[in-house]
Parts: structure tokens; C-alpha cells; sequence
């Protein structure tokens, strides 16, 4: 019976310590400088948007997003960051 639950509790533990080797795309870590940054809104507003690519000018944030996959691209806009994004991204 005990190997049952430390079987149980392990698989239960792994997926939560697998979560710090994720790549993180937070725009506290993307965000450099003023600019137009590639990013994709998130419906949850508290996990903030996820930022894929910038600074550029607005030619070349468009010109990057045009790039990807159709159907990638269409989920991506180009927002203009005066400073760092919080929480909520431009919403907040």
C-alpha cells in the first residue's frame, strides 16, 4: 500500500517541478526598452501577455508578425511599450 501512495504522490509532484524549466516569457523579463513589441494578449489578464519579439519600429513589428504562420499571426498584435508592461500587459 505505502509504494501505491509514494507512486501516486511522485506523479503528482513531477509536473509541478517540470514547471520551473519552462521557458518564461513575462514582460518583465522580455521587455528592454520603448518600443514596439510583438506580443500575444492573453484571455486570463492575470498571467499578462506573452511577449515574443521587440523593440522594433511599427514597420518592423508588422513586417516580423507577417513572417510567421498565418494562423499564428493573426493571434499576435504589435503594441507600443512606453515602459515596462505590469501584470496586465496594456490593460492595466
Amino acid at each position: 500500500m505505502s509504494k501505491r501512495v509514494v507512486a501516486v504522490l511522485s506523479l503528482a509532484v513531477l509536473p509541478i517541478l517540470s514547471l520551473g524549466a519552462c521557458e518564461s516569457r513575462t514582460p518583465i523579463l522580455a521587455y528592454t526598452t520603448p518600443g514596439w513589441y510583438l506580443e500575444r494578449p492573453r484571455i486570463v489578464l492575470a498571467m499578462g501577455p506573452e511577449i515574443f519579439a521587440g523593440p522594433f519600429t511599427y514597420d518592423q513589428c508588422e513586417a516580423e508578425r507577417m513572417k510567421l504562420d498565418p494562423a499564428t499571426a493573426e493571434r499576435l498584435v504589435c503594441i507600443h511599450e512606453y515602459t515596462k508592461p505590469g501584470s496586465y500587459g496594456p490593460y492595466g
